[in-house]
C-alpha cells in the first residue's frame, strides 16, 4: 500500500502520510489573520491543541488565561477548556495549528 497524499489541507501545498499513521489522531494545518481578525470564535473540543507562531503578534485564550505569543512561541491547550487565537499586531499573524485527537 502506498502513502496517501493531500493537497487540500489549509495552508499546506503537498502534506504526504505514510502508510500506518492515523490521520484521526493528529492534525495539522497553517492559518494565516489578519490585523485585528481571528479564524473562528473561541470554541471547545475533544484532544490537545497546539499554537505555534511563524510571525506576527497573537492572544492565545485559554479559560480565564491569555498568553501573548510571537516568532518562534508556542501554546499548548486542553481543547475541552474555552480556546482560540485572535491578532493583537499591526501586520498578518501566521501559525501552525496542531491537534492530537
Amino acid at each position: 500500500m502506498a502513502e496517501t497524499v493531500r493537497t487540500d489541507i489549509k495552508g499546506i501545498d503537498r502534506f504526504i502520510f505514510e502508510v500506518g499513521a492515523n490521520r484521526e489522531q493528529l492534525h495539522l494545518h497553517i492559518s494565516e489573520v489578519a490585523p485585528g481578525q481571528r479564524a473562528h470564535p473561541p470554541h471547545t473540543h475533544n484532544g490537545q491543541e497546539i499554537f505555534y507562531v511563524f510571525s506576527g503578534e497573537g492572544e492565545v485564550l485559554c479559560g480565564e488565561q491569555t498568553h501573548r505569543v510571537c516568532h518562534n512561541e508556542a501554546v499548548h491547550v486542553d481543547c475541552q477548556v474555552l480556546h482560540g487565537i485572535q491578532n493583537v499586531g499591526d501586520t498578518p499573524l501566521r501559525y501552525a495549528v496542531i491537534i492530537a485527537r
